[in-house]
């Protein structure tokens, strides 16, 4: 046919093989680009705004403890029977659409056979909503409860500087990361009389001790370097001079290596420290459904 280019059998070869390659090249590279948009998009998924100073002076936190008495309530016997209901039961997802909580962390003492809740929350009127809602009042009726306490405090500033630091094995985190952590709550109480030059002699004096530079002296910062812990809330109760930390290890390891620390063990020391307690909690697990919910900044 007269135009027609003849291609012999070795060039119909060499033209079938180099189409193959593109067709693989092109393949190769439309992977590359799905992947690094999957990775981008996973990435944006579980990014979260860091807290910031604005943060803390609007949050609160709820601490909250249910004495358990396992005698009266068939369907809750001990407290495995409880974990189950926290976690395989689902309960603990009824606080994950609460609006306005940052954090509610489900903690148990066996010392004293209390169950306790640590919440944080966005905003002083979240707490205000929750603490007037059924879902809270209801605490008070559980049949496995004999009493209840809630006591409400300020977060302080600077404690941005020590939260959410060492990531959770998992993001989100999983019910296996959650029930080997620890909470260690320390209660201290102040004293604003000591007449000594240069320490706090009221709450505002002492917040400003912990607010972040340039406002303060950072205090808290050097908590935020901790193995292991995920963070630790610095909060007051202005009705009683107390000072509280909350802190949240991710395993046990990191707790005892605190404790076992000068930081920790000198923290009774200086002479506005009039009494210092603490106690280690288990975090029970279903917490990781109330944990890390929302984003900092958007409230």
């Amino acid at each position: 046919m007269p135009g027609t280019v003849l291609l012999s059998a070795e060039e119909v070869e060499a033209t079938r093989m180099e189409l193959e390659r593109l067709r693989a090249e092109n393949a190769e590279l439309k992977c590359r680009f799905e992947g690094v948009q999957t990775m981008d998009n996973s990435a944006a998924k579980f990014a979260i705004a860091a807290p910031t100073g604005a943060d803390m002076e609007k949050a609160k936190l709820l601490y909250v403890t249910l004495k358990m008495d396992y005698t009266t309530n068939p369907d809750v016997p001990n407290v495995d029977s409880l974990k189950y209901a926290l976690s395989e039961g689902g309960l603990t997802k009824t606080w994950a659409a609460l609006p306005g909580l940052r954090h509610k962390y489900f903690i148990y003492d066996h010392e004293e056979e209390e169950c306790k809740g640590v919440y944080v929350f966005y905003t002083e009127q979240a707490l205000t909503d929750y603490m007037a809602s059924d879902l809270f009042k209801a605490q008070s009726t559980y049949p496995h409860v004999s009493k209840v306490t809630a006591e409400v405090k300020d977060v302080m500033p600077g404690t941005e500087l020590a939260i959410e630091k060492t990531s959770w094995a998992h993001t989100p985190p999983t019910r296996d990361d959650v029930s080997v952590a620890k909470m260690l709550v320390v209660d201290i109480t102040m004293d604003f009389t000591t007449g000594v030059e240069g320490l706090p002699t009221k709450k505002e004096e002492l917040y400003g001790f912990m607010a972040a530079p340039p406002n303060g002296m950072g205090y808290p910062a050097q908590f935020g370097e901790l193995e292991g812990l995920r963070g630790k809330y610095f909060a007051y109760d202005a009705s009683i001079d107390h000072c509280y930390g909350f802190y949240t290890f991710i395993n046990q390891a990191s707790l005892d290596k605190y404790m076992a620390s000068d930081l920790f063990k000198k923290q009774g020391e200086p002479p506005h420290i009039k009494a210092l307690t603490y106690k280690v909690h288990d975090v029970l697990p279903g917490t990781e459904a109330s944990i890390d919910l929302g984003e900092w900044g958007s409230n």
